[in-house]
């Protein structure tokens, strides 16, 4: 399993730039993540494990409001979350292994 999560985590680490362009910004997963954040208290703090760069997902609840703490195994997906909260001027908090 170990293996496995390693080499995962390589392939985020070499193709963070190409997986978050594929991804793109469009919240495919809008009716999930809506019904989610409908569940939460207003202004509840929000953990993403597995961030990514953050788009679309930890914007798309930050924007409704809730502080999102953003965690990935690969630093170039954070440091593409980083760049991204800058451009965009929000806050969020974002955390690397």
């Amino acid at each position: 399993m170990i293996d496995a999560a390693a080499r995962l985590i390589d392939l985020y680490r070499r193709h963070a730039g190409a997986w978050t362009t594929a991804r793109g910004t469009v919240l495919l997963e809008r009716p999930w993540i809506e019904r989610f954040a409908d569940m939460l208290r207003r202004g509840a703090a929000v953990l993403d494990i597995g961030c990514g760069s953050g788009e679309p997902i930890a914007r798309y609840l930050a924007a409704r409001g809730h502080p999102v703490t953003g965690v990935d195994s690969s630093p170039e997906m954070i440091d593409l979350f980083r760049a991204i909260c800058q451009a965009k001027r929000q806050k969020w908090r974002i955390c690397a292994r």
